[in-house]
């Protein structure tokens, strides 16, 4: 009898297909314990790479899809090195002992466990392949990080604040603080277009070196304690503002935002131009009379639509950016009604309710636009509303 007759052709098919799948993915990795690759390495004249992973992780994955079957990549670490592929959460240990904090971590180790650089976050194979070479070449991810802040200017923000994380990951702590807080401090002055990042990516990065880097909190701290003086002595300064609101929000202390806000006085500057900035922050306390301001929401809108109808007048018919800009000034201004919509629901203004929704519907009445006001109706509480956008 025909041996493929003695067995469920479906679970041997399927046996044989995971077995192939597995030996290809397992290309160029291999499953021997970290100690047997160390020893392996040193046979060999070769390095060790370890790809800290987790299950969970997108960039992982991402590696995985991309970069780990790329035949280029495969060629070099099947010449260079004897490669492994540890789950980080299940081999706490060997994490803890190389210090992995972020993932994926793709260290490359000398036989004796020294560390030769590590590649932190994905990287296209091109990209890898440029990194490891310069790697096993001496230029190790401080010394590229630090020619292109050279090549981009000491005053640049971006190339600084890469240079930071290169710091950062290699465990130079007090260095990568240093060039965050100036990043902080004289980045928005040296190029404009880093205002955005600096209260963004930049303070994520602060946030996440003080992690295991307690100055860090304290600078952060400093710095908001300083910018808290200023706005409740009355400083109308916007970056102020902005910054004060940013800093509690990193610091996880966003109850000092309502602290501050309810010590201004009523009807004051200063006031005014921070209400904006805790629209979200009201929002989810219910603290709805805030969000309003004892208006009916409509004149926040009509406010957010004039500045919408501004910036396209500003660009010609052919500007490319033009989509771009129209794109964010109409969700921008959706959100605004959105945002006096949910507070007229809370409060159970439902006519206002309906007059401030029929004007956000008559800018814009797409199934989205009818979506966003409909869950702030529910979130609010309120049935009457949601339905009624729904029409």
């Amino acid at each position: 009898m025909n041996i493929m007759q003695t067995l469920n052709p479906t679970p041997f098919l399927t046996a044989f297909l995971c077995a192939v799948t597995s030996s290809v993915l397992a290309a160029p990795f291999s499953d021997l314990s970290f100690d047997a690759a160390s020893r392996q390495a040193a046979q060999t004249g070769k390095i060790v790479l370890v790809d800290f992973y987790t299950t969970w992780c997108g960039p992982c994955k991402l590696l995985d899809k991309n970069t780990w079957t790329d035949a280029a990549v495969i060629e070099l670490l099947e010449q260079k090195t004897v490669a492994l592929r540890i789950d980080a959460e299940k081999e706490a240990a060997l994490s803890k002992r190389f210090k992995i904090e972020a993932y994926p971590s793709v260290l490359l180790l000398k036989p004796d466990g020294t560390e030769i650089d590590r590649l932190v976050g994905y990287k296209e194979p091109k990209a890898f392949i440029e990194d490891f070479s310069a790697a096993l070449g001496g230029k190790d991810s401080i010394s590229r990080a630090k020619d292109k802040l050279t090549a981009a200017g000491t005053n640049d923000p971006s190339a600084r604040m890469q240079f930071g994380v290169a710091l950062a990951q290699k465990g130079r702590d007090a260095e990568a603080l240093a060039e965050y807080l100036w990043c902080f401090d004289h980045g928005a002055e040296a190029s404009p277009a880093f205002v955005g990042v600096r209260v963004s990516f930049l303070l994520m990065n602060i946030k996440n070196l003080a992690a295991q880097y307690p100055p860090a909190r304290q600078a952060l701290e400093t710095r908001r304690d300083e910018r808290q003086a200023k706005v409740e002595a009355g400083s109308t300064d916007a970056q102020t503002i902005t910054d004060l609101i940013s800093l509690d929000n990193y610091l996880d202390q966003k109850e000092k935002n309502f602290a501050v806000f309810d010590r201004l006085p009523a009807g004051s500057k200063t006031r005014e131009l921070i209400s904006p900035l805790l629209m979200d922050q009201f929002l989810e306390a219910k603290r709805y009379a805030d969000v309003l301001q004892g208006t009916d929401g409509q004149a926040a809108f009509k406010k957010a639509v004039d500045r919408f109808n501004k910036m396209l007048d500003s660009l010609g018919k052919d500007n490319p950016m033009r989509k771009q800009v129209e794109d964010y000034g109409r969700q921008f201004a959706v959100k605004t009604g959105a945002h006096g919509f949910e507070a007229l629901a809370g409060l159970k203004r439902n006519q206002d309710g309906k007059d401030l929704a029929g004007q956000v519907l008559e800018f814009d009445s797409t199934p989205a636009t009818r979506a966003s006001l409909a869950e702030a109706a529910q979130r609010a509480g309120s049935a009457e509303l949601a339905e009624y956008v729904r029409r």
